[in-house]
């Protein structure tokens, strides 16, 4: 009886063991190896420059669709013997672009009486009013108004006046347009007021038109510099003597210095619609999103919209941004929105909700996923080619492998990686693996939000199955044995 007893005991134990160190195996077995490049979802041949030691990579979108991890842990950059080589991660530098802008500025004349001159508006006021639709200036002169409407016969032309209360950006200069005396040089002066009372001058110029025939100043520069002036709130005063000069009104030239940096982008592939005013995708990724381009298929369609996401089918949606999507055609030029910023969100899932008042989309729209760029700076160790691999599931390439830049470049210096020689992605020969071989390109798939369950979690799940059910099946025949009554003789 003891040795059937012991042997039992000793089968119950190693069929547990097993039980148990199934999923253990089946995890070793699926755990994906981050320095083996074939473990990756993508590898991109990259072409080094020559005699380079140190050089940088834009990552390419065909990566950026890949990682499963938001900061970009599970990417790699291999030599050709297979070895990961020594790298680190940047940001693409900016560019500074100056945008200027036009702004017309109407001119509306100042009138005195014959015998005012213009020195004499250094001590007057003006307010501008409206009248029955017509603007009129008044002059307020040692406390009496004088109101003048450009009517009366015995007034003449002091200077104009210019509107600039709506320039928000600094004023970089002023062309007047103006028509001049012959043979007489005029002096312009310009200044400015947001009171109307006291005055600054802005600017100065001396113009002068030597032919009758010529339609504008042949010396002197119609253009005054006003060296970034803030306008908000201000008017303008130009006078010009005591000269016959008709001037019809100027152009502002405003200037912004902006600094840019191009996005990388991603087609998407056309989700499911839930009704013309939802649609939701899951994205096979986990690299934060800069924006999203949203754009109806149809033309004049004007839709507001609320872009919602989540990373698990069992949270709440959380709001990322408003925006109102639009494909207007208009004499024949067609204008589309802007994209709908999302502040670099990481989600899994997004949901594009239509406003309840408007009819909504009546196919799903174009959406283009907007990334910020990204480069590697590397060290060219070992032999080319070299390889970029993005993109490894599982933890396994949660730890990452990026150094310091101060560590990779001696003697480091801010911004110096953005000196350094560019090699190049060669993204038509990439190789994909497994189930994303059909992501050829920056076309992301488009998938519903939470299909499905992972097989890897499938097989998981029923090995633990049969393993319960195996040790329920023994712990059964071991009762059964231990209530057998014993043998005659025993």
């Amino acid at each position: 009886m003891r040795m059937p007893m012991q042997m039992n005991t000793r089968f119950l134990r190693l069929a547990l063991s097993a039980a148990l160190a199934a999923p253990m195996v089946v995890l070793a077995a699926d755990a994906p190896d981050a320095g083996n490049a074939k473990s990756y979802a993508i590898r991109i041949p990259v072409a080094a420059v020559p005699d380079a030691p140190l050089q940088r990579l834009l990552l390419p979108a065909e990566a950026l669709v890949r990682l499963q991890n938001a900061g970009y842990a599970d990417l790699r950059l291999f030599n050709a013997a297979g070895q990961p080589v020594p790298m680190a991660l940047a940001e693409v530098p900016t560019t500074n672009a100056t945008e200027e802008k036009q702004v017309k500025l109407p001119a509306y004349p100042i009138l005195g009486n014959a015998s005012a001159t213009v020195a004499g508006l250094e001590g007057m006021s003006l307010r501008i009013e409206e009248r029955q639709g017509r603007r009129v200036v008044q002059l307020n002169t040692n406390g009496s108004t004088t109101t003048t409407t450009g009517t009366a016969s015995q007034q003449k032309v002091l200077g104009a006046l210019l509107d600039a209360r709506a320039v928000n950006l600094p004023a970089v200069r002023l062309t007047l347009d103006a028509d001049l005396p012959v043979g007489q040089p005029i002096t312009f002066n310009v200044q400015a007021s947001k009171d109307l009372k006291s005055w600054r001058a802005l600017a100065d110029t001396v113009l002068y038109r030597a032919d009758a025939s010529a339609p504008a100043a042949s010396l002197g520069d119609s253009s005054l510099a006003l060296s970034m002036a803030e306008l908000k709130d201000h008017y303008l005063r130009i006078t010009w003597g005591d000269a016959a000069v008709t001037l019809r009104g100027a152009t502002l030239v405003t200037s912004r210095n902006t600094a840019t940096r191009e996005r990388i982008n991603a087609t998407m592939a056309a989700p499911a619609m839930a009704g013309p005013r939802e649609l939701s995708f899951a994205l096979p990724f986990a690299t934060p999103v800069a924006a999203l381009k949203i754009t109806p298929k149809d033309a004049n369609v004007l839709v507001p919209v609320r872009v919602l996401g989540r990373n698990d089918r069992n949270q709440p949606w959380s709001l990322l941004a408003t925006a109102v999507v639009y494909r207007l055609t208009t004499a024949g030029k067609e204008q589309t929105s802007g994209p709908v910023e999302l502040q670099g969100a990481s989600v899994r899932e997004v949901k594009i909700e239509a406003d309840a008042k408007t009819p909504g989309f009546a196919a799903a729209p174009d959406i283009v996923l907007q990334f910020e760029p990204a480069q590697l700076v590397f060290l060219a160790s070992g032999r080319g080619p070299f390889t970029l691999a993005a993109g490894l599931a599982g933890p396994a390439g949660a730890a990452g492998a990026f150094l310091p830049m101060a560590s990779l470049i001696p003697g480091y210096k801010a911004s110096q990686e953005n000196a350094l020689p560019l090699a190049k992605a060669d993204v038509s020969k990439a190789e994909a693996s497994g189930g994303n071989a059909s992501l050829a390109g920056p076309l992301v798939a488009a998938q519903a939000p939470g299909d499905g369950i992972p097989t890897r979690t499938l097989v998981l799940w029923a090995i633990l199955l049969a393993g319960a059910l195996a040790l329920g099946a023994m712990a059964w025949v071991l009762m059964k044995q231990t209530k057998r009554p014993p043998a005659q003789g025993q």
